[in-house]
Protein backbone atom coordinates (compact mmCIF):
# COMPACT_ATOMS: atom_id res chain seq x y z
CA UNK A 1 0.00 0.00 0.00
CA UNK A 2 2.86 2.37 0.71
CA UNK A 3 4.32 1.73 -2.74
CA UNK A 4 1.02 2.83 -4.31
CA UNK A 5 0.97 5.94 -2.11
CA UNK A 6 4.55 6.75 -3.10
CA UNK A 7 3.73 6.22 -6.79
CA UNK A 8 0.68 8.54 -6.60
CA UNK A 9 2.65 11.32 -4.91
CA UNK A 10 2.73 14.34 -7.21
CA UNK A 11 -0.01 12.92 -9.45
CA UNK A 12 -3.48 14.35 -9.90
CA UNK A 13 -5.67 11.48 -8.68
CA UNK A 14 -9.44 11.29 -8.89
CA UNK A 15 -11.98 14.12 -9.15
CA UNK A 16 -15.59 14.72 -10.18
CA UNK A 17 -14.78 14.65 -13.91
CA UNK A 18 -12.96 11.32 -13.58
CA UNK A 19 -15.90 9.90 -11.64
CA UNK A 20 -18.26 11.07 -14.40
CA UNK A 21 -16.03 9.51 -17.07
CA UNK A 22 -15.98 6.19 -15.18
CA UNK A 23 -19.78 6.21 -14.82
CA UNK A 24 -20.27 6.90 -18.54
CA UNK A 25 -17.75 4.15 -19.30
CA UNK A 26 -19.64 1.66 -17.12
CA UNK A 27 -23.02 2.57 -18.65
CA UNK A 28 -21.64 2.21 -22.18
CA UNK A 29 -20.06 -1.12 -21.25
CA UNK A 30 -23.39 -2.46 -19.96
CA UNK A 31 -25.14 -1.22 -23.12
CA UNK A 32 -22.45 -2.95 -25.17
CA UNK A 33 -23.18 -6.24 -23.41
CA UNK A 34 -26.61 -6.24 -25.06
CA UNK A 35 -25.89 -4.46 -28.35
CA UNK A 36 -22.46 -5.96 -29.18
CA UNK A 37 -21.10 -3.04 -31.18
CA UNK A 38 -17.36 -2.66 -31.75
CA UNK A 39 -17.59 1.14 -31.95
CA UNK A 40 -19.10 1.31 -28.47
CA UNK A 41 -16.34 -0.95 -27.17
CA UNK A 42 -13.67 1.31 -28.69
CA UNK A 43 -15.31 4.33 -27.02
CA UNK A 44 -15.36 2.43 -23.70
CA UNK A 45 -11.64 1.67 -24.00
CA UNK A 46 -10.79 5.26 -24.96
CA UNK A 47 -12.80 6.70 -22.06
CA UNK A 48 -11.14 4.28 -19.64
CA UNK A 49 -7.71 5.26 -20.96
CA UNK A 50 -8.62 8.95 -20.63
CA UNK A 51 -9.69 8.48 -16.99
CA UNK A 52 -6.48 6.61 -16.16
CA UNK A 53 -4.40 9.25 -17.95
CA UNK A 54 -6.09 12.04 -15.99
CA UNK A 55 -5.62 10.23 -12.67
CA UNK A 56 -1.92 9.57 -13.28
CA UNK A 57 -1.14 12.97 -14.79
CA UNK A 58 1.46 15.20 -13.18
CA UNK A 59 0.13 18.35 -14.87
CA UNK A 60 -2.12 19.24 -11.95
CA UNK A 61 -3.00 22.78 -13.08
CA UNK A 62 -4.36 21.58 -16.41
CA UNK A 63 -6.41 18.82 -14.74
CA UNK A 64 -7.81 21.35 -12.25
CA UNK A 65 -8.80 23.63 -15.14
CA UNK A 66 -10.57 20.75 -16.90
CA UNK A 67 -12.39 19.78 -13.72
CA UNK A 68 -13.49 23.37 -13.03
CA UNK A 69 -14.89 23.71 -16.56
CA UNK A 70 -16.77 20.42 -16.12
CA UNK A 71 -18.11 21.52 -12.72
CA UNK A 72 -19.42 24.79 -14.14
CA UNK A 73 -21.52 22.84 -16.66
CA UNK A 74 -22.40 20.07 -14.20
CA UNK A 75 -23.69 22.51 -11.57
CA UNK A 76 -26.00 24.25 -14.04
CA UNK A 77 -27.49 20.94 -15.19
CA UNK A 78 -27.77 19.58 -11.63
CA UNK A 79 -29.48 22.78 -10.44
CA UNK A 80 -31.99 22.56 -13.31
CA UNK A 81 -32.96 18.99 -12.44
CA UNK A 82 -33.08 19.81 -8.72
CA UNK A 83 -35.47 22.69 -9.46
CA UNK A 84 -37.68 20.42 -11.60
CA UNK A 85 -37.80 17.86 -8.79
CA UNK A 86 -38.79 20.56 -6.29
CA UNK A 87 -41.56 21.80 -8.60
CA UNK A 88 -43.02 18.29 -8.80
CA UNK A 89 -42.58 17.67 -5.06
CA UNK A 90 -44.22 20.98 -4.03
CA UNK A 91 -46.99 20.96 -6.65
CA UNK A 92 -49.81 20.79 -4.09
CA UNK A 93 -48.54 23.49 -1.75
CA UNK A 94 -46.41 25.96 -3.73
CA UNK A 95 -46.00 27.60 -7.12
CA UNK A 96 -42.72 28.52 -8.78
CA UNK A 97 -42.56 31.74 -10.79
CA UNK A 98 -39.82 33.62 -12.59
CA UNK A 99 -39.18 37.26 -11.76
CA UNK A 100 -39.71 39.28 -14.97
CA UNK A 101 -36.85 41.65 -14.05
CA UNK A 102 -33.97 39.47 -12.87
CA UNK A 103 -35.21 35.99 -13.98
CA UNK A 104 -34.84 34.56 -10.45
CA UNK A 105 -36.95 31.55 -9.49
CA UNK A 106 -39.47 32.44 -6.77
CA UNK A 107 -41.31 29.93 -4.59
CA UNK A 108 -44.78 31.12 -3.54
CA UNK A 109 -47.48 29.56 -1.40
CA UNK A 110 -50.34 28.22 -3.47
CA UNK A 111 -53.00 30.99 -3.51
CA UNK A 112 -55.19 31.65 -6.52
CA UNK A 113 -55.94 35.12 -7.85
CA UNK A 114 -53.84 38.23 -8.35
CA UNK A 115 -50.87 38.43 -5.98
CA UNK A 116 -48.47 41.25 -5.25
CA UNK A 117 -45.00 39.66 -5.32
CA UNK A 118 -41.75 41.12 -4.00
CA UNK A 119 -38.56 39.67 -5.49
CA UNK A 120 -35.92 39.26 -2.77
CA UNK A 121 -33.07 39.22 -5.29
CA UNK A 122 -33.69 42.47 -7.19
CA UNK A 123 -36.14 44.13 -4.75
CA UNK A 124 -38.79 44.95 -7.35
CA UNK A 125 -42.53 44.38 -6.93
CA UNK A 126 -44.84 42.96 -9.59
CA UNK A 127 -48.31 41.48 -9.85
CA UNK A 128 -49.06 38.00 -11.08
CA UNK A 129 -52.38 36.25 -11.66
CA UNK A 130 -52.16 32.65 -10.42
CA UNK A 131 -54.96 30.56 -11.88
CA UNK A 132 -54.62 27.23 -10.11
Amino acid sequence: MTKIAEFMQGRYGNDKLNTFIWIVTAVLYVINLFVRNSIIMIVVLLLGALAIFRALSTNITKRLYENNRFLSIYNVVAEFFKRQYMKIRDFKTHRYLTCPYCKAQLRLKKRTGVQQIHCPKCGKDFKKNILF
